[in-house]
């Protein structure tokens, strides 16, 4: 495809002697002398103008011959600017590139009505990518709708509709074809791996679902080679299923070789859904099989799409209040010509709020889920600090936990002048009176991490420890319990430093 070339891409410092020599004989002749960027620009203005007029109105596929000239014109003026050639001879080309670019964009009015169908044809099979999975096939269809378009430029009209017709049953042909390879050629050749590598013995019906839905995938195609969605997902689902067969032949393979028994296999079964269990603070529960805990499982998250919505519908009212009180303050300072010291105070709070909202908001993006969790608490942000591990009854800061922390320097850094509390808190394992100990002295060591490393004022900066009285999750799960044991850093941002 011909581009245009950005006219600010001609350094002066790569030109030609010859082009240098121009340059400065403008320089002379002129009041304001031109740079070589400069002259490119007021030369080849007006043309690059009406060429993204042309590209748009596809004129380089409708009107082939006039956008033809046209290129030639162009990159011959630009050729001879490179080579210093003279101003008029280079302004001469230029003008007659416009003179084809606009016959060419008038030609595409009568190319779009009389060539709909094929044009149609060939946008649909360039989404099918058939210049890659139907290359013949596209070629052969393109040089025939090539054709028809200069037919028509040059007014035979019947011998366009001719070819038009004969490049849109080409262009359908290379369509069909190219859907077909995308789609389907990966799942055939994973149930020919799977037919040599005997898959179907340890998974037959898995493997006899996805040549089922291979097949309604071709067959809906031919039925209506224009709905690509139903084939392209009965292809995704066939393409599943063939994997799926290899994971299931896998297994049963295992089972035969006596290297997994049937205990094992429901053990393994059971797993994701206790960790899944767990991550939500639920108890897992086996004893009568996979139905309870997988219904628990839904119900919680049914309750949490439910207080989603709902918190979604109370953030909507607080931004429509919070635009009207920006109404109010916005025609008070009207009607009285000014903002009283309590309108002045409220703008203030309004803007330390949206501040906070907004370093809330970048201080998510700074760390991975597994690291830290950051949530608000009114003002307050909350930075858990879920990443950092202590061994067994230790307080002690590991290595590998430094360039975590590095990243809740960078939170902290966001909020200049504000207040921090290192809170520490442990599971319900262990007596109160050594988890308390334990939580403060874990806290302690986080608060004299951050003040040695950010030479931070002592007076900002204060540790506490909970203990297990804060729990966040369930204490009767392991993933309940990791989670309670944690690490949290307070950060009360100072307001008036939140506002210039």
């Amino acid at each position: 495809m011909f581009q245009i070339r950005p006219t600010q891409s001609a350094p002066a410092a790569g030109m030609k002697p010859a082009v240098l020599v121009v340059l400065v004989v403008l320089a002379l002749v002129s009041a304001a002398p031109l740079s070589a960027q400069d002259l490119r620009s007021d030369i080849f203005r007006e043309v690059d103008d009406v060429m993204v007029a042309a590209l748009a109105a596809r004129t380089d596929v409708l009107a082939p011959a006039s956008f033809g000239e046209a290129e030639k014109l162009y990159r011959r003026a630009e050729d001879n600017l490179e080579r210093g050639r003279r101003i008029e001879d280079i302004q001469r080309d230029l003008a007659k590139a416009i003179e084809h670019l606009k016959k060419g964009i008038e030609a595409t009015k009568l190319a779009k009505v009389t060539l709909v169908a094929p044009l149609d044809a060939r946008d649909d099979a360039a989404n099918a990518d058939a210049q890659h999975y139907a290359s013949d096939l596209w070629k052969k269809a393109d040089k025939k709708f090539v054709d028809a378009a200069r037919a028509l430029e040059n007014g035979d009209v019947n011998r366009a509709k001719k070819r038009g017709d004969e490049a849109r049953v080409l262009f359908r042909d290379a369509e069909l074809e190219a859907i077909k390879s995308n789609f389907f050629n990966e799942t055939r050749a994973l149930l020919e791996k799977a037919q040599k590598q005997r898959v179907e013995r340890g998974a037959p019906e898995t493997i006899a679902r996805s040549r089922e839905l291979l097949g309604q995938a071709e067959a809906a195609l031919e039925r209506d080679r224009y709905d690509t969605d139903l084939p392209r997902t009965l292809a995704g689902e066939a393409k599943y299923e063939a994997n799926h067969a290899f994971n299931i032949a896998e297994i049963a393979g295992r089972i035969d070789k006596r290297d997994l028994t049937i205990e094992q296999l429901i053990l393994e079964s059971e797993h994701p859904l206790a960790l899944i269990s767990g991550t939500v603070d639920l108890v897992p529960l086996f004893h009568t099989g996979y139905h309870e805990t997988t219904q628990n499982i839904i119900t919680h998250i049914e309750a949490l799409q439910i207080e989603n919505e709902t918190l979604g519908h109370d953030l909507a009212d607080r931004e429509r209040t919070l635009g009207n009180l920006e109404a109010q303050i916005t025609d008070l300072e009207e009607k009285f010509g000014g903002a009283s010291e309590e309108h002045l105070a409220l703008q203030r709070q309004m803007e330390a709020e949206a501040a906070i909202r907004e370093r809330f908001d970048r201080i998510q993006k700074m760390f991975e889920r597994d690291e830290a969790r950051v949530l608000r608490d009114a003002d307050d942000v909350i930075v858990r600090v879920v990443g950092l591990q202590f061994d067994v009854a230790k307080a002690v800061i590991q290595p590998q936990y430094f360039a975590l922390l590095t990243r809740v320097q960078d939170a902290i850094n966001l909020f200049p002048g504000s207040h921090l509390q290192v809170e520490g808190h442990t599971d319900s394992h262990g007596t109160d009176e050594i988890n308390l100990k334990l939580s403060e002295a874990r806290a302690q060591a986080v608060r004299e991490y951050l003040i040695a490393n950010m030479r931070l004022d002592q007076g900002r900066i204060t540790a506490v420890g909970h203990g297990e009285s804060q729990p966040i999750a369930n204490n009767e799960t392991a993933e309940g319990r990791a989670r309670n044991r944690r690490i949290d850093i307070v950060i009360t941002p100072d307001l008036e430093s939140m506002v210039p």
